[in-house]
């Protein structure tokens, strides 16, 4: 069996090793217990370097892997890592399935998702692209009486660092903290720490006004309930939105008239 870690470089070198040697891929630490034949060859992908590995299997293919090092595999690295934030079920095996069909096939046929395996690759990739995406408009961060950045966010994949690093390019020198139903994440200076909700510094639940109020009062200032179109309005904000944001609540009235 070939064992590699959860990052785009360990997981292609992991592909790549699967198709010089034959072997199956597992993940690192996963908890399940390999069986008899996995036991009598086991390689660590991560021991290994992608440029040699790809040297030989041209060596074996004839095929040409330099798209790698260009845009092509850029891309490809990234979907990898949304695919690994993405939290649907057998997420590792749909990643290793896709990397095989771009190695045997092409980049195109990965990431445009024309194989079966690559179709759910991308997929995954775009939903939990369009998490971060939508995410960087719809979050509010309200101050803490201590100076630091408090949001709440509704989040249905494990971007939460990956949103709290690009926040940080906003809001250079202050602390963000992002509070979910079963775990807080703080950036401070680049840095991100996942710690338990009860161990938060009590200034960071503590905000210095009533913002969602706030929002609430400006958003019904700017309705003109004749021009009501929940239609166009749920595009911008998904109905699975509404409990969270308050003029969510507040389409959801208008949309029961």
């Amino acid at each position: 069996m070939i064992i590699c870690s959860n990052t785009p470089e360990s997981l292609l070198k992991a592909a790549v090793l699967s198709e010089l040697t034959g072997l199956p891929v597992g993940q690192r630490n996963s908890g399940i217990q390999p069986d008899l034949f996995a036991l009598a060859e086991e390689l660590d992908a991560d021991s290994h370097s992608l440029p040699r590995l790809l040297a030989d299997l041209t060596n074996r293919t004839g095929v040409d892997y330099a798209w790698l090092g260009r845009y092509q595999g850029r891309r490809l690295a990234v979907m990898i890592l949304f695919n690994l934030r993405n939290r649907s079920r057998n997420g590792f095996s749909v990643i290793i399935a896709a990397l095989t069909e771009a190695l045997k096939y092409g980049p195109g046929y990965c990431l445009c998702g024309r194989g079966r395996a690559s179709a759910v690759f991308r997929r995954r990739s775009r939903e939990v692209g369009t998490e971060i995406h939508r995410m960087m408009g719809l979050i509010r961060f309200e101050e803490t009486v201590t100076g630091d950045l408090v949001a709440r966010p509704k989040l249905f994949h494990q971007t939460a660092e990956l949103l709290l690093r690009k926040f940080q390019l906003r809001y250079p020198g202050r602390r963000l903290a992002f509070v979910l139903t079963d775990a807080a994440f703080i950036c401070e200076q680049g840095r991100v720490q996942e710690i338990e909700i009860e161990d938060l510094p009590p200034g960071l639940l503590n905000s210095s006004d009533d913002f969602s109020r706030l929002w609430e009062t400006y958003y019904r200032s700017q309705y003109i309930p004749e021009r009501k179109n929940i239609r166009l309005a749920s595009h911008f904000i998904p109905k699975k939105y509404w409990d969270w944001l308050p003029e969510g609540l507040i389409l959801e009235q208008e949309a029961k008239k």
